[in-house]
């Protein structure tokens, strides 16, 4: 997977979160023809296009609207070839989604994290009921209220602001460079196409990327992020439920949102990178999650989804992946499936044990750097000991012995 950067130029990076990868071995789609054609109606019927009910909501507007510099929503219309779609704008994202109904298969955790999302959305649409199917407008208004969750928990995570992305000139000449916009850096809001079906993800990547994928996507716009993803991908591969698609997604938007802040060209390290997008997935649903290092395929039976004990005994037993390493991941060809159990542990011990520095080391890691060339990955490594020394006045030895303390004393159970 690749991610087009801000140049023209490419860099090899994973475009999904790790759960994701398991895609890349699908076989193309047994379907001939796109079926995503289920007719729904054109004014959203929960809040039949009133400013306040929209408001409510946190929709900024619904129908055509701007999307990139290069189209707009009838040009994502355009690309996906008659699909129907629903469009969704809210404070930080342009969401366009195609996704059809959806009845809930009686999974228990599903249906907990269902019920607790349908309340929310009673309390701010008037009138509402909670139905047995969740209809196309449902979906897309839960998966944009899912959206702004992320946002909301990411930077209350690293205790960002949204004035920290005002004044943006001033702050550049003083030497403090956040970005060019006010979505954590970007001009644009962060856009997110979700599909049904991969012949549609396809077309599109297809025609805006030059890539032949049907499964996801995250690339960089010149004003901003993208990130698609479709629904039967995860299906072809025995994944059939909403809450499998929610916790990818999550995932993988949080990488768009770190590799948006400060627009920094990718700046934040890998161990960053996909530590955190685990750390926000498994808040969802820690079941679905690749890296599980085997096992029947029984998830009550083998339980290695849970990580905590094994991360403990990586610790216990001197397995642990060292900092020295994990400072040295280039690209996700590097990261050995148990690694990403380490990463995950390392963002854990970040916005629990060391909160309170969160912010100062992440605006640290995320100075932008404008190199690609064969001097980027030096620069990278010597702006993370930087880092750490500055904040946490800590070599990658001295992280060693303390973050496997926590580790010991946090996980033993």
């Amino acid at each position: 997977m690749r991610v087009r950067t801000q140049g023209g130029r490419r860099t090899t990076w994973a475009a999904l979160l790790a759960c994701l990868t398991l895609l890349l071995a699908l076989a193309p789609s047994a379907r001939a023809q796109d079926t995503s054609l289920e007719e729904f109606p054109e004014v959203d019927p929960y809040t039949k296009g009133d400013p306040a009910a929209l408001e409510r909501l946190g929709i900024v507007r619904t129908g055509s609207m701007p999307w990139t510099e290069t189209h707009t929503s009838d040009g994502v219309r355009e690309t996906l070839g008659g699909v129907p779609v629903i469009f969704l704008e809210t404070a930080h994202f342009r969401i366009a989604s195609t996704l059809e109904t959806y009845k809930p298969k009686g999974d228990a955790i599903e249906k907990e994290l269902l019920e607790a999302e349908l309340a929310a959305f009673k309390k701010r649409c008037r009138g509402f009921k909670a139905p047995s199917k969740l209809d196309p407008w449902l979906r897309a208004h839960l998966y944009a209220q899912r959206c702004e969750k992320l946002y909301a928990d990411f930077t209350r995570a690293f205790g960002l602001k949204e004035e920290d992305f005002l004044s943006l000139e001033a702050k550049a000449k003083e030497g403090r460079p956040m970005g060019q916009g006010p979505y954590l850096g970007q001009k644009n809001k962060y856009t997110v196409l979700v599909t049904e079906s991969t012949s549609a993800m396809a077309r599109y990547l297809k025609a805006r990327f030059q890539v032949e994928l049907e499964y996801s996507y995250r690339a960089k716009w010149p004003d901003g992020y993208f990130l698609g993803i479709n629904f039967e991908a995860f299906e072809q591969n025995g994944r059939d439920l909403d809450v499998c698609l929610h916790t990818a997604l999550v995932g993988a938007l949080a990488q768009n949102l770190l590799d948006g802040y400060r627009d920094s060209n990718q700046a934040p390290p890998n161990w960053l990178r996909y530590g955190l997008a685990h750390w926000f997935a498994r808040k969802i649903d820690t079941r679905w999650n690749q890296w599980n290092g085997g096992g029947t395929g029984d998830l009550e039976a083998d339980k290695l989804h849970i990580w905590e004990p094994r991360v403990y005994g990586l610790v216990k037993n001197e397995a642990c992946t060292s900092w020295t390493e994990m400072m040295g991941w280039q690209g996700y060809e590097d990261i050995q499936p148990r690694e990403h159990m380490v990463a995950w542990a390392a963002v854990d011990w970040l916005l629990t044990a060391r909160a309170e520095t969160a912010r100062a080391l992440l605006y640290e890691l995320a100075e932008p750097v404008n190199d690609y060339g064969p001097e980027r990955p030096a620069k990278l490594l010597a702006q993370q000991g930087r880092a750490f020394q500055k904040v946490w006045n800590q070599s990658p030895a001295e992280l060693d012995k303390a973050f496997g303390a926590w580790v010991l004393k946090s996980y033993r159970k």
